[in-house]
């Protein structure tokens, strides 16, 4: 089931240390994709960043504050730039709204060709 987040009336509290960490994971990821895009390893990435080997486990272990800067830097030695977005800030985890039956499509979820 997915779940999305939506603007409560009842509690308009963010909690910055899930936005923060959510940021981190999500630069985190976009290193790790540049990575296996390049086809480079990690101790190729670390060379090309001219730092140690143990300095690349960190950054993509969740346990380090990557920077601006890093993330830059990482990205590029994988042949890759930073491009940022901002987006809305939506907070608070909802269900999604299930649709009655007959909006479903009648071969939804299937490979059934329609007739």
């Amino acid at each position: 089931m997915k779940v999305y987040w939506a603007q409560s009336s009842t509690n308009s509290e963010v909690d910055i240390g899930v936005l923060e960490e959510s940021a981190l994971a999500m630069a985190q990821s976009t290193i790790q994709f540049a990575i296996n895009e390049s086809g480079l390893s990690r101790a190729d990435l670390a060379r090309r960043m001219q730092c140690n080997r143990s300095f690349v486990s960190r950054m993509l272990s969740g346990n380090h504050n990557l920077t601006v800067k890093t993330m830059a830097k990482s990205l590029a030695a994988c042949g890759f730039e930073v491009r940022f977005e901002p987006v809305r800030l939506q907070w608070n985890w909802v269900s999604p709204p299930i649709l009655p039956r007959d909006e479903v499509p009648a071969n939804a979820g299937t490979t059934e060709r329609a007739a």
